[in-house]
């Protein structure tokens, strides 16, 4: 399933299963280790980040995972939002 279906569903708090919600936790972490690797060091990213780790992960039940990753989702929309911004200032 698309990302960006699967975000919108999230939002709507519809039924999603197992095996997309961990799709998209792993599609999240590749997301965030690319914007680590490029020297993105925001506050937005690390929180994204540590809500993405096992032990928050585990403990959680599947609707929780649910609104994690929306949650996730919103903190990487903002960062990029908020770094196009910071490029328009500077260009």
């Amino acid at each position: 399933m698309p990302t960006k279906k699967l975000e919108t569903l999230l939002r709507r708090h519809a039924s999603v299963g197992e095996r997309e919600i961990i799709a998209l936790r792993n599609e999240y972490l590749v997301q965030i280790g690319k914007l680590a690797a490029k020297g993105a060091a925001a506050p937005l990213i690390a929180k994204a980040q540590e809500l993405l780790k096992s032990r928050y992960w585990a403990k959680s039940s599947w609707r929780e995972r649910g609104k994690i990753l929306e949650t996730v989702g919103w903190l990487l929309r903002a960062h990029e939002t908020r770094a196009g911004n910071l490029r328009k200032e500077y260009t």
